[in-house]
């Protein structure tokens, strides 16, 4: 299968990046005022280390210090030097306690739910979701929540679901299963593109009643059909010629991960294909607020979590696929793709 350059309208027009960097600055400054409330830039100007030896030396989460950390140097408060995160001149002239420039207490000032929600996930390693409770079973015990949610990611996926849509060769595909899709915003688009194709969008109860909706307006009820379920313990449609996972793995850990991989291999036909849509980050997107912004809003909101490609060919290949690759989408978006080993 290939994604070959597309030459439809959505595939020139303007990507998301600005609306995503809009959206993650929201991190900035809670990114920045949790760092100087846990005394990490003293301690990086003490000496200079990298995430493991900053996280075991203060008693902090790994993974919430590292995401913390490459938003940090992201926004130009840290450099890296062979692996150690240090200090910027800007950082030492107005982030270390004692001096005559210092800005704490100017960032005390803007102390707010989200810089405790950073504090949170960096101290102790769980996400803080709503205000301390799950994202997931919020949802689930508030429609309105739920909703609002499955709204914001249909606006958020709409553009990446129809450049997908123009680039991805589906010919010889007739039945696709979308996992925890929402309101199918990627299946939508996909059946729109291929007449031929049929698709099951798989997710909560609680996205069904904006998905019919949806898929009324859009005219696409009768190929793109809406399946309630649980995606760790209910049953997955068989048989499927693709399976798309799109934004999904980077809401999860790696174990849970793995059980949906390993579902999504048993779900898949013979010649079936896992496709796998998401922010990948490599050397370049580490540079970017945006992408680390987002990073660290997984952390703070459902404990997740963005990987690699050489990460996520690891899990892939745990979980029993084979020829893994990757192929630039949209955006900060790459679709990787995999056949059962």
């Amino acid at each position: 299968m290939t994604v070959p350059p597309g030459a439809g309208p959505d595939a020139v027009a303007p990507d998301d990046r600005l609306l995503m960097d809009t959206f993650m600055s929201q991190y900035r400054l809670p990114a920045v005022a949790a760092a100087d409330r846990l005394g990490l830039f003293p301690a990086l100007a003490g000496t200079p280390a990298d995430a493991g030896q900053l996280a075991r030396a203060h008693g902090l989460d790994h993974h919430g210090t590292s995401v913390l950390l490459e938003f940090l140097a992201a926004q130009g408060y840290l450099a890296v030097h062979g692996g150690r995160y240090h200090l910027t001149p800007s950082a030492h002239a107005f982030l270390l306690p004692g001096g005559a420039r210092y800005w704490g207490p100017m960032l005390g000032l803007g102390w707010d739910e989200r810089c405790a929600a950073v504090r949170h996930v960096v101290t102790t390693g769980t996400p803080a979701g709503y205000r301390g409770k799950g994202i997931w079973e919020t949802h689930e015990r508030s429609p309105r929540h739920g909703e609002q949610f499955a709204r914001a990611m249909h606006a958020h996926s709409a553009a990446p679901a129809a450049v997908l849509a123009d680039r991805l060769d589906l010919a010889g595909c007739a039945s696709l299963l979308e996992v925890a899709g929402g309101v199918g915003t990627f299946a939508m688009a996909l059946a729109r593109r291929n007449p031929h194709l049929k698709a099951t969008v798989m997710d909560l109860p609680v996205v069904e009643r904006e998905g019919e909706r949806l898929l009324a307006e859009a005219g696409l009820a009768d190929r793109v059909v809406l399946r309630t379920g649980d995606m760790f313990t209910d049953p997955w449609p068989d048989a499927q010629d693709r399976v798309l996972l799109a934004d999904v793995l980077s809401d999860w850990d790696d174990a849970h991960c793995r059980t949906l991989l390993e579902r999504a291999r048993t779900s898949l036909a013979a010649g079936g294909r896992l496709l796998v849509h998401q922010v990948l980050p490599d050397d370049a997107a580490r540079l970017s607020p945006a992408v680390t912004g987002y990073s660290l809003a997984l952390a703070v909101m459902t404990g997740g979590r963005l990987r690699t490609l050489p990460e996520l060919t690891g899990l892939l290949t745990e979980a029993g696929f084979a020829d893994c690759t990757a192929t630039p989408v949209y955006g900060h978006y790459a679709l990787v793709t995999a056949r059962p080993a």
